[in-house]
């Protein structure tokens, strides 16, 4: 029986604060030492997932922007389908949401009614600011290929704005600081089409994904072992879902108990 692990990142492989993943170190030895793929599926940019991608030695595909786009080396099997496109330093790209002036196109007819600015609109030191990161990683997560993620004046009104922006054909999802507004992909979409590839090695394959927040959720619902990790103070995101466990341990944490339970059961 194979199993594929699919990992949201702030919060949830990535401390929430310091975005550190040194208590999950010994479940990513595990996964490595038995070559089980770990995919990274983040609101985060290909930009920002690169360096972190290659950090931690990984050679699994990755899912950008909340599902915006699928992107995997080269030479995968994977990236020989229809539909990908070259990406260039030896990657390939799967486009599954629109491309983000498109969807800033559509965020400009409605944002002046809620106050609501995308990272679009902010510089690189403003957006440092609001997340933790630095200016250069900031520089990074504003190399938006996909979708959008916006700050709202009042978060009083945050339903009203999620149902204009899908109004708008943008499905917006509330992530750990952001609304993300998506246009046409989601995590649980890209998830899913991965999973499909690596079931046509191993029919028995066990899939498992984690994350902490609101948008995880169609990510967790595409998958066999849903995990959702606490929050940094112990409580849960507001999330019901048939078979997900609730881990009791936060981050990066919660991540490595997880995944060596796993590892323990498919052995």
């Amino acid at each position: 029986m194979g199993l594929v692990v699919f990992s949201d990142l702030d919060g949830t492989l990535l401390e929430h604060h310091t975005y550190s993943y040194e208590a999950a170190r010994p479940a990513l030895a595990e996964l490595r030492r038995r070559g089980i793929p770990l995919v990274l599926c983040s609101s985060k940019t290909r930009a920002e997932l690169l360096p972190l991608h290659a950090e931690l030695g990984l050679n699994a595909p990755f899912i950008a922007e909340n599902g915006g786009g699928v992107f995997a080396p080269a030479d995968s099997l994977l990236a020989r389908g229809d539909g990908w496109q070259e990406a260039g330093e030896g990657w390939r790209m799967l486009p599954i949401g629109l491309p983000v002036v498109e969807v800033r196109r559509r965020l400009a007819g409605f944002q002046e009614r809620f106050g609501a600015r995308g990272f679009g609109q902010m510089s690189d030191a403003e957006v440092a600011r609001l997340t933790g990161l630095s200016k250069a990683q900031a520089t990074l997560a504003r190399r938006r290929e996909f979708n959008e993620p916006v700050l709202l004046a009042d978060e009083a009104r945050s339903q009203e704005f999620a149902a204009a922006a899908q109004e708008a054909g943008l499905p917006a999802v509330r992530g750990g600081r952001f609304w993300h507004l998506l246009g046409g992909g989601d995590k649980g979409k890209a998830v899913r089409l991965l999973i499909i590839f690596y079931a046509k090695r191993d029919p028995a394959l066990v899939s498992l994904a984690l994350g902490d927040a609101p948008n995880d959720l169609s990510m967790l619902a595409a998958v066999n072992r849903p995990v959702l990790v606490a929050r940094p103070d112990g409580s849960h995101a507001p999330l019901e879902l048939a078979g997900l466990r609730r881990e009791p341990l936060p981050g990066p944490a919660g991540f490595n108990q997880a995944v060596l339970a796993a590892l323990a059961e498919v052995a």
